[in-house]
């Protein structure tokens, strides 16, 4: 089977849709024909990589934009060209499944040619509950991937007439059993968050936290429009406890959950999945997270759940989660997201699409 992903910010930024999608693409290749479409220029290894050149501005975040609202923003104009320059390739590869991972425009030009020339399309809910899923699933899909379970009940909700399964992402476990702990110069024991740094992960409330439990370190590893923001609030409020790393790829992250003492991430509740948390769990960290749906089926025992914004019900859950043994909790808990297990129904999917 033929089968083209279109992923714009492949090989330029790995977040979670990204390094998901890289994954997924390269474990099935070993039984179909796939080609991974990227505008980034960095090469994915093991899956055929095509790059789509797109000039311009490489934006981290215009979700704030007003054009946003009608997809006419900057990164989705981009994408839409992007998407464009797919087209030829896919009049003469015949490709019998797209999976667009943008949205916006591009899962509206897919689905007119996958709809004209009798192929399949395939999307998933990397966006999380809110419009832009809403706008994939009234496009509907031939199928439509849930990526958590509280996006799955909702999707159901909102489109009954779309095939919907529920299928996370998953993590490397035998990686971590590989990889040596990165140098972090802080002081022990050290929480780690690793974020985009936008506003609905709200590190700053982790930050806050912080403040309330003393002789711990924060590493914070992530880019994004509140760098400086993060930066300049982590040094005033902790001091020489706090350090921002913006230029760690995905490959280099292993080591430092490995070096890390307790993982940390308080985003908002429509966060789509957050493969972060399985990752730290792959290396026996505990969580503490924010206490929604998603997360009690993603962390189970593995950690705390908090209310965030409650510093010092947060800052008692971090020293907690510091004072006891997650290790096999975690690990087993990450098991559950092994990539193989992930991508075996990714395999079932395609065999019976």
């Amino acid at each position: 089977m033929r089968i083209a992903f279109l992923s714009f910010y492949n090989g330029r930024i790995d977040r979670g849709v990204e390094v998901a999608t890289a994954v997924i693409a390269s474990k099935l290749s070993q039984e179909h024909e796939i080609t991974l479409f990227q505008a980034g220029d960095r090469l994915t290894s093991s899956v055929n990589t095509q790059i789509l050149t797109v000039d311009g501005k490489w934006p981290q975040d215009s979700s704030g934009s007003w054009w946003r609202k009608f997809y006419l923003d900057h990164y989705s104009l981009k994408i839409l060209l992007f998407t464009l320059k797919f087209l030829p390739y896919f009049f003469k590869q015949k490709y019998d499944v797209v999976i667009p991972t943008n949205g916006g425009w591009q899962v509206l030009t897919v689905r007119l040619l996958t709809h004209i020339f009798g192929k399949k399309m395939i999307v998933q809910g990397n966006a999380g509950i809110g419009r832009d899923d809403h706008w994939q699933l009234r496009l509907n899909p031939d199928i439509f991937i849930a990526i958590s379970p509280n996006g799955y009940n909702w999707a159901k909700e909102k489109a009954p007439q779309v095939k919907i399964v529920y299928i996370p992402y998953g993590v490397d476990i035998k990686l971590f059993d590989k990889t040596k702990p990165a140098y972090i110069p802080l002081k022990k024991p050290i929480v780690l968050c690793v974020s985009a740094l936008l506003e609905y992960k709200r590190v700053n409330l982790l930050i806050k936290a912080m403040t309330k439990v003393s002789n711990v370190s924060l590493l914070v590893i992530g880019h994004g429009p509140l760098e400086v923001k993060i930066n300049e609030m982590g040094k005033q409020l902790l001091g020489s406890r706090f350090l921002l790393k913006t230029n760690v790829n995905h490959k280099e992250l292993t080591g430092y959950y490995k070096a890390a003492d307790l993982f940390s991430l308080p985003s908002k509740s429509n966060e789509a999945f957050g493969i972060v948390y399985v990752e730290a769990m792959a290396a026996g960290l505990p969580i503490v997270a924010t206490d929604d749906f998603n997360r009690r089926e993603i962390v189970k025992s593995a950690g705390i759940l908090v209310n965030p914004e409650n510093e010092n019900e947060y800052a008692q859950a971090i020293k907690n989660g510091l004072a006891h043994d997650y290790f096999e909790k975690s690990l087993n808990q990450a098991k559950k997201f092994d990539w193989e297990t992930i991508v075996a129904s990714y395999k079932d999917l395609l065999n019976n699409l």
